[in-house]
């Protein structure tokens, strides 16, 4: 499979001393890209959404975790570890709803226990126990990412799957290259359908607030030559109504244990639309998204994000009355009954119930 982008949304430079993302606030008018060398930063990145996409979030956390350890400079383990679990506490509340974010750094945390408890028994050298840990933090980071771009791969060819020349697919918010490490799950099928001749017709909704459809969606799949148009997200119902759309696919930040799944605002709006007209939607979710601890949507905690982002953020004045109250979540619950399928990169779930879960993770 073939990137459409000469560069990956999130990095760990070669020293694995700084973490490089793609400033997504900043697309489509430029290419930007931040250089995080503190937690802070990075904590900002991702609660600003300059990192986003639950699996790059995830990523960018891990490699935070890694970078900053590695930066830290103490001959004492017991202060070394200290400051580990500090920058994984700190990183791990900078987003509620994503769960690739805690799964990351709760990754992390084992490789730094499984690493010291693999330490010869005689080791008696903290410096160099910090230098193994420091070590083998970044090599797991780098395995998270490397493992990504394989899921995604193999959810591009099961999404494939389902395509046939010249269908027509809705999108919602952005699930593609900016998300993940790489390719993109709910747009990584897309771009393999395009570059298989298939000749894919997108629709892609702007996703209000935000607009992560008419900033990111519209931007990767215009750079990448496929023939994408930009709607609003009141327009799904007409588009579906005169058979426009074959399939709707989006993303997914977490899966509860029932089948119940928290995405973009919006999501589920658009999944009862579908209902209505027979448009099977599609969920793409890597198995790490799947949280089994969760028994059901309502338990998801949703993040809530300011308002200005809903009233000011892309206008040059605001849209709306001055001191108005704003109710701005920035998920919402898609019940396991609206959704024709969950594509993961180990099959497609069509029951969706714990069962079929359990056998993923």
């Amino acid at each position: 499979m073939k990137s459409v982008f000469p560069y990956d949304s999130v990095e760990l430079s070669p020293s694995g001393r700084e973490v490089v993302v793609i400033d997504q606030t900043q697309l489509p008018g430029q290419e930007r890209f931040l250089h995080l060398v503190t937690a802070e930063q990075v904590f900002y990145a991702i609660t600003r959404l300059k990192v986003r996409g639950a699996a790059a979030i995830g990523i960018a956390a891990a490699f935070g975790l890694a970078m900053c350890v590695n930066r830290y400079r103490t001959r004492s383990l017991q202060a070394f570890e200290k400051e580990f679990l500090r920058v994984k506490h700190y990183l791990y509340i900078s987003r509620p709803t994503a769960v690739n974010l805690m799964w990351a750094l709760d990754r992390m945390e084992r490789c730094f226990y499984s690493t010291l408890q693999g330490l010869p028994a005689d080791e008696t050298d903290d410096r160099h126990a910090i230098e193994v840990l420091r070590n083998a933090l970044i090599a797991e980071s780098r395995a998270i990412k490397a493992e990504d771009v394989k899921m995604c791969e193999a959810i591009s060819q099961l999404g494939f799957s389902l395509l046939r020349p010249g269908c027509g697919i809705l999108t919602h918010c952005n699930a593609g290259h900016l998300a993940t490490s790489k390719f993109g799950t709910a747009l990584g099928p897309i771009y393999l359908a395009q570059q298989q001749g298939y000749s894919p017709r997108v629709y892609c909704d702007e996703t209000r607030p935000l607009l992560q459809g008419a900033r990111l969606t519209a931007y990767e799949l215009s750079k990448a030559g496929i023939d994408v148009k930009l709607v609003c997200d009141n327009m799904a119902a007409t588009l579906m109504a005169q058979g426009k759309i074959d399939f709707v696919f989006v993303g997914c930040d977490r899966v509860a244990a029932n089948g119940d799944v928290a995405n973009k605002i919006g999501t589920n709006g658009v999944a009862i639309i579908a209902k209505y007209y027979k448009v099977p939607l599609y969920v793409f979710a890597p198995t790490s998204t799947i949280d089994l601890d969760c028994p059901k949507g309502e338990s998801i905690v949703l993040e809530e994000r300011p308002s200005f982002e809903m009233t000011d953020l892309f206008f040059s004045k605001p849209i709306a009355p001055k001191g108005v109250q704003v109710y701005n979540p920035a998920f919402d619950i898609t019940p396991a009954s609206l959704i024709s399928g969950i594509i993961t990169e180990k099959g497609i779930i069509r029951p969706r119930d714990v069962k079929n879960l359990r056998k993923l993770k």
